[in-house]
């Protein structure tokens, strides 16, 4: 389960309903106090806490604070209120775009007081007889059941998802009409209500929020070192290998408790039978484990790191999230977001760029997903324009954009505000000789990937990598600083070398034009085989993905094939998942960018000149370099 959106509504500066577009990676820039530490603390509350009356919007048109998130890439089953998996689906509880979306209320009374509750927005079934069949449990469902004088042959009593199908069933024999419901799960609830053991469940499916102020006031108790530590142990408790162990432990101490409850209960009622019969034992509360376990760094006197100078402290931190670029490599990981506040604060330039390249990785493994703001051109410049957000005060509104449209195509308007927002400038390119047009930055990491493998075999080989007499520029989406560059570069006279695929007629005709231009210091390809992916080799695929354990089974490659979408339905049917077909177009494009990614930073440093020759790319990809070479 993965955050899709936040909407925030009455809450400090987002006064009307704001929507933040969330994917693995993200980063938040704007002015200062615009709001952008304000998303991270509203998740915060979300998933861990509760607001103050302070973070009531002063411009508010009533006293309710909204918090909204809504969630893809929902398990196919879930256990809800007994031992049957059911599905959201199955149980009406997704929105019109087919998404959990769930929305805490924090209303604030005249004297501050706080109170909670949460609701699923969904498309419900339009029946006023259905509208409690949440709230029920399994005895009033049997009782509502039987009422209704319907055949229940083949419908098992002992699980209340048949018997609320049957229900439904009963009123409606053809297609069940829907309409946007609210379904309240938490606030106020009766004991007896089955919602709150919906939202009980249901909690264990979201993900962990971890929140990472790098720059805030250090004590025994709250500190950024003590931070990493207390994640590390939300983490392992939401494991598959502990989180049974944990239920078996509840389950002991619940019924050995509530036998002895009982028993107090049984003795009450031999005093007093008319006050007895108002009594009955229960939990209201699920137990706080991370709140038992405590997890500390000392060094061999005794001395905890938290007492240490922040450098140090700060490369813990940093350390913390390289460590966990390499746990996450499992398809069991539990779905995590990560948050941080100014990763840059108070850190060497270097430390800089190595935080930021851990979280570009955290974001790209297994069930994670990365937020955070910056005030640092540098860093911004290393981010995917799909992964930038700008935070902006229009009016009486705070509005927060995206680096790209809807369609995937550059929002030039916002990353130029960007750009002005950061200061952030090109790099001088005096010594530029050479511009490479790609297509895009996975295509620019494949092609310095080969130049290494070449070069290792030929000294005379060019190597794309650190070399300062070149610079790309994709023509596709790709990283800030790319856009930077190629609207300083637009007015330059450099020579162009251009590397296209070969699967777009749009590229092949470009490259046929540019040739005929017959310019000496203009020179285009297209690639033989369909995309770059297509001149890796198996093993080497195969190989990378063992790494990350996760083993797949793929055939040789062909030089026609969709590599990419080969290899993220063989993933697919590694970790048994749904059919592919089954996914949405939009879910499975996010699937494949992600194997590309992997595929030219991963599986071509697997490559060996052995393998390219018998893929038939060694010749070919030499030539490109030799060209680029001439041309320097």
């Amino acid at each position: 389960m993965k955050l899709k959106a936040l909407k925030l509504r009455n809450f400090r500066s987002y006064n009307k309903e704001s929507e933040i577009n969330i994917q693995d990676l993200n980063v938040l820039i704007g002015k200062n106090d615009v709001g952008k530490s304000s998303i991270l603390e509203a998740l915060d509350i979300f998933f861990n806490g509760k607001p103050d009356k302070n973070d009531l919007c002063i411009a508010n048109d009533n006293c309710r604070i909204d918090i909204t998130c809504i969630f893809d890439e929902l398990p196919e089953t879930i256990i809800l209120d007994d031992s049957t998996p059911t599905s959201l689906k199955d149980e009406f509880l997704l929105n019109s775009n087919k998404d959990l979306e769930i929305r805490k209320s924090y209303s604030v009374s005249d004297k501050g007081a706080v109170s909670e509750e949460a609701v699923i927005v969904c498309e419900y079934p339009d029946n006023e007889n259905l509208s409690d069949l949440l709230s029920m449990k399994r005895t009033p469902l049997k009782t509502m059941l039987n009422s209704l004088n319907v055949d229940t042959k083949g419908v098992n009593k002992t699980k209340n998802k048949e018997i609320r199908a049957a229900i439904r069933n009963h009123y409606y024999t053809n297609n069940i009409s829907t309409k946007t419901t609210e379904i309240k799960i938490d606030g106020r609830l009766d004991n007896e209500d089955n919602r709150k053991k919906i939202w009980t469940s249901l909690k264990k499916y979201l993900p962990i929020y971890s929140l990472f102020f790098v720059d805030k006031p250090l004590n025994d108790q709250d500190s950024d070192i003590q931070d990493p530590m207390k994640e590390i142990i939300k983490e392992v408790l939401s494991t598959n290998e502990i989180l049974p162990l944990l239920d078996q432990l509840k389950d002991a101490v619940q019924n050995a408790s509530t036998t002895l409850a009982d028993n107090t209960i049984k003795k009450l009622n031999e005093l007093d039978p008319t006050l007895a019969e108002t009594l009955q034992s229960n939990f209201p509360k699920e137990p706080t484990w991370n709140s038992i376990f405590k997890l500390t760094l000392e060094d061999e006197r005794g001395i905890p790191l938290n007492k240490r100078g922040s450098g140090l402290r700060r490369l813990v931190l940093l350390s913390f999230f390289r460590a966990q670029v390499e746990s996450r490599k499992t398809a069991n990981a539990p779905n995590v977001i990560y948050a941080l506040e100014e990763p840059e604060t108070s850190q060497h330039p270097d430390f800089q760029l190595m935080i930021v390249n851990a979280l570009k990785e955290l974001s790209d493994t297994n069930n994670a997903q990365v937020l955070f703001t910056t005030h640092n051109s540098n860093l911004a410049k290393e981010i995917p324009k799909e992964a930038l957000r700008y935070i902006y005060s229009e009016g009486n509104t705070i509005k927060v954009e995206n680096g790209l449209n809807d369609d995937g195509t550059d929002n030039v308007e916002i990353i130029d505000k960007i750009i002005e927002t950061l200061g952030a400038l090109p790099d001088p390119k005096n010594k530029v000789k050479v511009l490479i047009f790609v297509e895009g930055e996975n295509d620019i990491n494949g092609l310095k990937n080969f130049s290494e493998i070449m070069a290792l075999n030929d000294s005379s080989t060019m190597k794309l990598t650190n070399n300062e007499a070149i610079a790309f520029i994709p023509t596709g989406g790709s990283q800030l600083k790319y856009y930077i560059e190629k609207k300083y570069l637009d007015g330059l006279t450099q020579a162009q070398f251009h590397i296209y695929d070969s699967d777009v007629p749009g590229y092949v005709k470009s490259v046929e034009q540019l040739n005929n231009e017959g310019v000496e210091t203009k020179k285009g390809f297209n690639t033989t085989k369909r995309e770059l992916e297509n001149y890796l080799h198996h093993e080497a695929i195969i190989e990378q993905y063992s790494s990350l354990g996760i083993n797949i089974s793929i055939d040789e490659i062909t030089d026609e094939e969709d590599v990419p979408e080969k290899v993220a339905i063989a993933i697919n049917q590694a970790m048994g998942k749904s059919e592919w077909e089954a996914f949405d177009p939009e879910k499975q494009k996010k699937k494949i960018s992600k194997v590309k990614r992997q595929l030219n930073e991963g599986a071509v440093k697997r490559m060996t000149i052995e393998r390219m020759i018998e893929r038939n790319s060694f010749e070919e990809i030499k030539m490109w370099l030799n060209t680029i070479k001439a041309l320097v």
